[in-house]
């Protein structure tokens, strides 16, 4: 394929390992989904090597708490099948705090990303919550952390999100990919600073887009896009190894109220490749507030598994779940459209336009509900054929 060309034109070959990936978060109930479900259900697929933020679902520095959090609880404690060796931990990186337009001018390489004002960014705590998780954050902090107060995770303020992705992928070169489950302002600086990573990086996993749906913010755009579109016009672009995924076929893989109430119940055992009933209650308890956004905006009682279905895409060997058409992607940055993703599908054109010579990404359009449906319910431990407790 077109992919695997390139990565041999480039000198850099996957090894046959699990795969190693940076989650680029901005958690968010769906994304501690797909972090519960990377760090416990699939730890055989994937090696989480690394969690950066960014604003989005909550703020920057709230993001950053709650993938601390998070990792506490997701993170097996009576072994180290998840871990890169013995007793290593997560890295947890800052983000940008905002997008690329509200940057300063003369900043194009985000110098001040990290630590720039973020009164004027738009988060989505109405679907969330001011906390990200639903109202629960603080009990759930205290309920993860262990007896002696460690943690899973390794934090260090001085650290940027776009130089740990360069650099990690630098020091893997082939080997490591990036699931980004938010806004692209990072990838967008981890490519302008670091062109090399252009080349080290694996792959990039997107979430994110509208192709043939409306959006979720207003008839055009989706969220993560929205976010930052001058990010996401630049990254989908520019980089070669990319795979979307967006409403089309997340809206489509749900979790129903009666699924949902099934996590409140202790399975009593820690089967490999489920969750675990302490993450389980967790994710009860935060969805209650974002299944009433469901309710309310959607007439849905229930959610719909945003995250986990681009972590899904994120796993090869769950990739044939899904139909892709690829092409290049261009992103609307100016006028009532802001936000709007548009695949070119035909690729040929008479002449040239803005589309021409662009990287081309595979981006979802379809999927196998069913069968992606049954992952998900195994792995949350949730018994389908039950309509009620």
């Amino acid at each position: 394929t077109p992919f695997n060309r390139a990565r041999l034109a480039s000198g850099v070959v996957a090894m046959a390992k699990r795969k190693k990936i940076i989650i680029d978060t901005d958690p968010g109930v769906d994304d501690a989904y797909a972090i519960a479900l990377a760090l416990q259900a699939f730890s055989e697929d994937v090696e989480v090597v690394g969690v950066t933020t960014i604003f989005g679902n909550v703020r920057r520095d709230d993001a950053t708490t709650n993938a601390k959090i998070l990792i506490d609880g997701a993170v097996v404690r009576d072994g180290d099948a998840h871990r890169s060796a013995p007793g290593a931990k997560i890295p947890v990186v800052d983000g940008a705090k905002v997008p690329l337009a509200q940057l300063p001018k003369g900043d194009a390489l985000g110098a001040g990303a990290r630590d720039a004002e973020d009164a004027n960014v738009f988060v989505a705590d109405f679907v969330h919550g001011t906390c990200g998780f639903g109202g629960v954050r603080d009990k759930y902090a205290e309920v993860f952390l262990k007896l002696d107060g460690a943690h899973e995770y390794v934090y260090d303020e001085g650290v940027d999100a776009a130089d740990f992705i360069a650099k990690t992928c630098a020091e893997f070169p082939g080997e490591v990919s990036v699931l980004a489950l938010a806004s692209l302002t990072n990838l967008a600086l981890t490519f302008r600073r670091h062109p090399a990573c252009l080349r080290d990086m694996d792959e990039l996993i997107v979430l994110g887009g509208a192709f043939g749906v409306n959006g979720n913010v207003n008839p055009a755009a989706e969220a993560n896009i929205l976010g930052d579109p001058e990010a996401a016009d630049e990254v989908l672009s520019t980089f070669s190894r990319c795979y979307v995924v967006g409403l089309d076929v997340t809206t489509r893989l749900t979790l129903s109220g009666a699924h949902i109430d099934q996590l409140a119940h202790a399975k009593g055992v820690d089967a490999r490749g489920v969750v675990r009933d302490d993450m389980r209650a967790f994710l009860h308890a935060a969805t209650q507030f974002y299944k009433a956004y469901h309710v309310d905006v959607a007439n849905f009682d229930g959610i719909y598994m945003h995250d986990p279905t681009a972590l899904l895409l994120a796993i090869p060997r769950m990739r044939h779940l899904f139909t892709f058409r690829e092409g290049a992607v261009r992103v609307v940055t100016q006028g009532i459209t802001r936000g709007q993703t548009v695949l070119d599908v035909r690729g040929k054109w008479p002449v040239w336009n803005e589309w021409s010579e662009k990287s081309r990404c595979r981006v979802a359009l379809d999927v196998d509900v069913q069968a992606a449906s049954r992952v998900f319910f195994h792995a949350l431990g949730i018994d389908a054929t039950l309509d009620t407790e």
